[in-house]
């Protein structure tokens, strides 16, 4: 997975970031202590979501989970 953000900052510039979220670190069970509670209900179909989408993304290619654009940012999340 890959996020990017694009957006401007406070002193007229523009703040750009990239960085990709392997997708198998979700199947990882020490990952979900750092995850919010109410987020831990999701922990025991984590690994069969993961295959799922790895599964569509070895099928289809890559695609957008979120696209987000404003007049200021853009926001990208592609698996």
């Amino acid at each position: 997975m890959i996020v990017k953000i694009n957006a401007p900052r406070d002193n007229g510039k523009r703040i750009r970031l990239f960085f990709p979220v392997p997708l198998w670190l979700a199947r990882m069970k020490f990952i979900w202590k750092f995850v919010p509670p109410e987020g831990r209900q999701y922990a025991e179909m984590a690994p069969e979501m993961i295959r799922a989408l790895q599964d569509y993304k070895r099928m289809y290619g890559p695609w957008n989970l979120v696209e987000v654009d404003s007049k200021d940012a853009h926001v990208l999340i592609r698996i």
